[in-house]
């Protein structure tokens, strides 16, 4: 099992996961800053219902890789904005948690097409799948 790519990148993901926690806690931020903003890369699926599942997946991907939390961290680094710091740890926390559960980055079709394989949601519904 380990073997397979997509598990390979589900531990990978956990791993980041863990990191991501242990410098939000080592660096001493509120984890009630941490439980009030986890989930707000999730109001990216929106999109899927207010401009459609090509625009929704772009959405998505975007708050959801890793290049925009690891960006914003070297951005609060190296101005010293703890602030900024404290976000990007709690965003690349929430990219990394998705991926951990098997959430992947989503393919234009359908928000259950993702690159870690097709999911199912348990109920139908037009704009996700």
């Amino acid at each position: 099992m380990f073997l397979y790519p997509v598990a390979q990148r589900r531990i990978e993901s956990a791993v980041v996961l863990f990191i991501s926690c242990y410098v939000y806690n080592a660096l001493g931020f509120k984890w009630f800053m941490f439980a009030a903003l986890f989930f707000i890369p999730d109001l990216s699926i929106s999109a899927y219902f207010f401009a459609g599942r090509r625009v929704g997946g772009i959405a998505y991907n975007l708050a959801h890789c890793y290049i925009g939390p690891i960006t914003l961290g070297l951005l609060g680094w190296s101005t010293g904005d703890q602030i900024l710091q404290a976000i990007a740890l709690i965003w690349l926390a929430h990219a990394a948690f998705d991926r951990t559960i098997g959430w992947g980055l989503k393919y234009p079709d359908s928000f259950c097409n993702t690159d870690m394989g097709e999911k199912h949601l348990p109920i139908a519904n037009k704009y996700l799948n």
